[in-house]
């Protein structure tokens, strides 16, 4: 069984989401080895934020639990030897021309629990919502599931939002991808999704 657990991004604005996080993850898997993704950031931006959030994720989980930067290079590999593989935010296109070269990771990601949060989750859904470009957008399709990340936030950065954006954002997604049902995802919280 693969575990998928999607969020809705800006989780380090939200103390209990990395405590309810852990209980969910600590339950599948005592002392998880989680590779932390940051190909949705610039190489810069990378190098600058993971040792803040290798600090930050260390302070959740239990005594030998790991957080480890994925690499480029060797990145198929350190999946198979994860237990978590957590796809942080960042832009949405970065991530998808990063993962391009790996192809289909379905099978690579069999048995494992697997985090998207903001374009993490772009990336896992077949069809997400981008806020910075205020448009849907098709992702890889690993999880059949339409979703709306930063659901009815009031801004980020410079952006800010209006409801209106958000009833937007929804239709927009529903056009796209023919679905109905869109998964509404709120800053700082997640949806677990067991396949």
């Amino acid at each position: 069984m693969t575990k998928f657990i999607l969020a809705g991004g800006c989780d380090r604005l939200y103390p209990e989401y990395l405590t309810q996080l852990a209980r969910v993850i600590e339950t599948a898997v005592q002392q998880p080895k989680i590779l932390s993704c940051w190909f949705s950031n610039s190489d810069e931006e990378s190098e600058a934020k993971f040792p803040e959030y290798q600090a930050h994720f260390l302070k959740f989980f239990s005594e030998g639990s790991s957080f480890i930067k994925a690499d480029r290079v060797t990145f198929i590999d350190q999946i198979r030897s994860a237990d978590v593989i957590y796809f942080h935010g960042g832009h949405t296109e970065l991530l998808f021309t990063a993962l391009e070269p790996y192809g289909d990771l379905r099978a690579s990601f069999e048995g494992k629990i697997v985090v998207g949060s903001s374009a993490g989750t772009n990336y896992l859904s077949s069809f997400g919502f981008s806020p910075r470009k205020a448009s849907a957008q098709k992702g890889s399709g690993i999880l059949d599931i339409a979703t709306v990340v930063h659901y009815g936030s009031a801004g980020f950065g410079d952006m800010k939002f209006e409801p209106s954006f958000w009833d937007d954002a929804v239709k927009q997604v529903r056009e796209k991808s023919g679905k109905q049902e869109v998964l509404l995802l709120h800053e700082g919280t997640f949806s677990v999704i067991d396949t």
